[in-house]
């Protein structure tokens, strides 16, 4: 039955000498079946064993009861140099309370995200040994993603590390589907000081960079990748045009509308136009998209407001950029756009295609490498979960392993 108990427990060299049970926990003791040792000092194998030292280490659970081995190790005394040492295993290191599998075993737990003190509880052990557990892990793992190939697309976003506190920067690549680096900070002195860390090889790698329609950004890509193509993230300018088309809906909604007269009384007028509010989600969706029933109602709804008609008309011309098939087409529509807004007078359009132009080269560097912060936003998303789940991350450094961990 120990022969059988031995291979259960699945530690080569091991074997189990009797099992004793303390409350719900499993003591098994075990020893080396291999007692042949060398003297490291001057490698004779003259040694004999000077005492037995017991050791309780902590290991893997089994049938879901705390398991520990009470290891009697053999210290043993060259008869030649007089030298001492101790016996030793790979699972079991020096000077530690937990194996190695028990250690690999609440990495990964904390890696998924959950809190030091829920791994803690759901293992019965200390928040002490899940930090070390994390920090050992995660040291190693961050040494092995390091080993990769440079990447040669980058895309730049930010997200909050601890509210109250600057945005961090997350450096992804979007061709691998993983996190490269987490810089504290979002300024224009993080970005570059980071790209200057990069290598000559890795920087020559890289051949463009998506960014939000952030200046300090596109600064430090300029600055320290001259030759790299810097791509406006589609998706955050699409937004602009959704936010002036709302704004020009959120205007006329607060114009009072007048109500049907009621017999007997005096025709009142409303404070805001319902009707408006009802649509909004319609006015932002892409007319594509678009059902026969909601195509009608919008249609009943601009012939009462002309003017919210031809902003709907300026955002769906903004979209129709994005359907180009070449560059020389999307500088074309580009350049319809930016006239009918001059035509149409629009404030918020007006304010929206005055930061187009300044970001003209960036939009229509996407039609040469068609490039997304979409990856990112995911990332974000991640990054979200795992903070509510590790119930905040006080340490930038912890924040930033979780996040390389689980996503890099």
């Amino acid at each position: 039955m120990l022969e059988e108990l031995s291979r259960l427990l699945g530690l080569d060299g091991f074997g189990v000498k009797a099992v004793r049970e303390r409350g719900d926990e499993l003591d098994l003791e075990v020893e080396l079946v291999a007692a042949a040792a060398v003297c490291p000092a001057c490698g004779r194998a003259n040694v004999e064993v000077k005492e037995r030292p017991i050791v309780r280490v902590r290991d893997l659970p089994i049938a879901g009861r705390r398991t520990f081995l009470v290891w009697r190790k053999r210290r043993f005394r060259c008869c030649v140099c007089g030298c001492t040492f101790t016996e030793r295993h790979e699972q079991l290191p020096s000077r530690q309370r937990v194996t190695r599998r028990f250690r690999r075993r609440l990495f990964a737990r904390a890696s998924e995200g959950a809190a030091h003190a829920e791994v803690a509880r759901g293992e019965e052990t200390t928040r002490y040994q899940v930090g070390r557990a994390f920090a050992l892990g995660a040291a190693a793992e961050l040494v092995a993603n390091a080993e990769a190939g440079p990447p040669q697309r980058l895309s730049l976003d930010e997200a909050h590390h601890r509210r109250g506190h600057e945005l961090a920067t997350i450096v992804s690549d979007p061709d691998n589907r993983r996190v490269v680096e987490v810089l504290e900070g979002r300024s224009r002195r993080v970005v570059e000081r980071y790209l200057r860390s990069l290598s000559a090889v890795e920087r020559q790698a890289i051949r463009a960079v998506s960014i939000d329609p952030y200046d300090a950004y596109r600064q430090a890509v300029r600055r320290e990748l001259p030759h790299a193509r810097i791509v406006c993230d589609p998706f955050h300018l699409v937004r602009g045009a959704n936010e002036a088309l709302d704004t020009v809906r959120r205007q006329r909604q607060r114009q009072p509308a007048p109500r049907r007269r009621q017999q007997g009384r005096k025709p009142r007028k409303e404070s805001w136009q319902q009707q408006l509010f009802r649509a909004r989600h319609r006015l932002l969706k892409a007319h594509e998209r678009l059902s026969f029933q909601e195509r009608r109602s919008l249609c009943e709804l601009f012939e009462a407001e002309p003017l919210l008609a031809e902003a709907w008309a300026l955002k769906e011309a903004f979209r129709a950029i994005y359907r180009s098939t070449s560059r020389s087409e999307a500088e074309q529509r580009l350049a319809r756009f930016l006239a009918a807004v001059d035509r149409a007078a629009i404030p918020s359009f007006s304010a929206f295609a005055e930061g187009i132009r300044l970001w003209r080269q960036e939009l229509l560097a996407y039609f040469d490498q068609p490039i997304t912060n979409g990856y990112a936003e995911g990332v974000i998303n991640k990054i979200k979960v795992i903070k509510r789940r590790a119930y905040g991350l006080p340490t930038f450094n912890g924040f930033r392993q979780r996040v390389l961990i689980a996503c890099g």
